[in-house]
């Protein structure tokens, strides 16, 4: 389910730089790479591995989209390092718990393309795209989770009650 979930995330940062209609768009075509951040940060990938692919999802976003490289690098890891937070504060093993964190970090990465969009693209730049692009990628988040998380959803424990 895993590799489907990988799949699902690039193919959300390829299929709307290709000409393929409005139906492959962002919106209406949910990003998938926030709903990976967010499980690999809810299943404690503290390793060098998750933020590594989101920085090169990211890159590729960037070229892809046609802007300056780094905007999407900062909404894939800004949405990683709040969803490790909120993952941990919203950790019951139930759906509107994880769904309730999910759409916490997908707010946080508005408000972060809100601050860095301008810097990237200048002080008349609309975050309203991406902003839609999130909400829809929060609301169909209970359809996917099992690509990205585990069937508990709550973070993985090791011994001596570690995360």
């Amino acid at each position: 389910m895993r590799a489907w979930g990988f799949i699902l995330a690039v193919a959300s940062v390829i299929l709307p730089a290709l000409p393929l209609g409005p139906i492959f768009a962002q919106p209406p075509l949910p990003l998938a790479v926030l709903w990976a951040a967010y499980g690999w940060a809810a299943e404690d990938e503290s390793g060098w591995r998750a933020p590594l692919v989101l920085t090169l999802l990211g890159l590729v976003h960037d070229q892809l989209a046609g802007g300056p490289y780094g905007l999407f690098v900062a909404l894939y890891l800004s949405a990683y390092l709040i969803g490790r937070i909120a993952s941990a504060a919203m950790s019951a093993p139930n759906l509107v718990s994880l769904w309730g964190g999910f759409i916490a970090t997908a707010l946080f990465t508005i408000g972060v393309a809100w601050l860095v969009a301008p810097l990237a693209f200048g002080p008349n730049v609309s975050v309203a795209m991406y902003a839609e692009t999130a909400v829809i990628t929060a609301i169909v988040f209970p359809l996917v989770r099992p690509l990205y998380m585990s069937a508990s959803g709550a973070p993985r424990m090791q011994p001596g009650g570690r995360r």
